[in-house]
């Protein structure tokens, strides 16, 4: 009967102490424990605070819901592999909150096993490191900013110098094309063809010079509540399309504040690199979609796929695998994406590029 009664008070002891524990890190740490599946069974008010959900918009979904994007599928392929044979997973890892807000939390994912040593359960604690990684990525940004913007000067100043001469002629060029056809429109195919060539020519001539001159040139975002498909759309309508590409556009849309030139230019610098990585023959397709409040846009085409090595340097500026080009265009992008607040990623089979952008970005005050 006595030991009975010291056990108890053991027992009763070793509860107390374990109740501290969950108190403290439930004031100061981000729990959240999911089934074998993904599934959210437990969420703390910390985790809530953070992801901006309610604990009842939690609770059955899958963790997913919190997928940021930026993170590759093989980021969680191995985060789950390491799980589900028992063993801890630490890491750093990009959510999205509720309101489309992206946040960085550094995580311990520890499985809990039953007592055949199976996974039954994943207990997650993070701390919310978001103030930490925007630092990090502004002293990153300003040291990148430092070393290429004597470069990047010299290029501004020499783009608006030959922007300036070379913009007239062009215009000159355009117009003379254009009257040659109005005045010859029973000419042969010949002759069209030609014309069209020249046409052609002036346009690519045009988009490379406007390339340089959006990379090189800081603007602020006009913004204002547009239909993403619509842009889609007007942007198809200033892209050479050859004949053997055939481009799916989306056939769902979404509402996104955004800048509408800015972005324009961005679609127009993806769906030109994506027509000319599958060499003029080929499949573009376009898809729009909402997901956890954000508006995604994913540029797919048919081409060969970019190299492994590769991928980590395809936004830097001045870098190109092609023969021609700035190596300006895909930087241009993810500079028109960031400043929307928004991430922009690439993957292979199929070559995809995927936008994803807040669909809640403020407003301008209008005084």
């Amino acid at each position: 009967m006595l030991s009975d009664i010291i056990s108890c008070q053991f027992d009763l002891k070793r509860i107390e102490r374990l109740l501290k524990i969950q108190h403290a890190l439930d004031l100061h740490s981000i729990i959240g424990i999911t089934d074998t599946n993904g599934i959210i069974v437990y969420v703390n008010k910390e985790f809530c605070r953070i992801s901006k959900y309610a604990e009842d918009e939690l609770l059955g979904q899958n963790h997913r819901i919190l997928k940021s994007g930026f993170h590759p599928d093989e980021f969680y392929a191995g985060m789950w592999k390491t799980i589900s044979s028992g063993r801890i997973w630490r890491g750093d890892v990009k959510n999205v909150a509720k309101d489309g807000s992206f946040y960085w939390v550094k995580t311990i994912i520890v499985p809990l096993l039953d007592e055949f040593g199976k996974s039954v359960e994943y207990i997650s604690i993070r701390t919310d490191i978001t103030k930490e990684k925007e630092l990090q990525e502004r002293l990153a940004d300003s040291t990148n900013k430092l070393v290429s913007a004597e470069r990047f000067s010299a290029i501004g100043e020499l783009s608006s110098r030959l922007a300036h001469d070379l913009r007239n002629p062009l215009s000159i060029i355009k117009a003379e094309v254009d009257i040659f056809k109005f005045k010859n429109k029973n000419s042969d195919e010949k002759t069209l063809q030609s014309c069209q060539r020249v046409e052609n020519a002036v346009a690519k001539i045009t988009y490379q010079i406007n390339t340089v001159l959006d990379f090189v040139r800081a603007k602020p975002l006009h913004l204002d509540k547009h239909s993403v498909s619509s842009i889609i759309e007007s942007t198809l309508s200033n892209v050479v399309i050859p004949d053997r590409i055939q481009i799916i556009s989306p056939q769902t849309d979404a509402m996104i504040v955004c800048d509408l030139h800015q972005l324009e230019v961005a679609f127009e610098n993806m769906i030109t690199n994506s027509i000319q990585a599958i060499e003029n023959n080929g499949i573009v397709t376009i898809r729009v979609f909402e997901e956890n409040n954000s508006v995604v846009i994913q540029i797919e085409d048919t081409g060969d796929g970019v190299p492994d090595e590769i991928i980590p340097k395809i936004f830097e500026p001045l870098f190109t695998t092609k023969h021609k080009g700035t190596g300006l265009g895909l930087a241009s992008v993810k500079n028109i994406i960031e400043q929307h607040h928004g991430i922009i990623s690439l993957k292979n089979n199929p070559t995809t590029f995927t936008i994803r952008l807040p669909q809640q970005l403020k407003l301008p005050v209008i005084s």
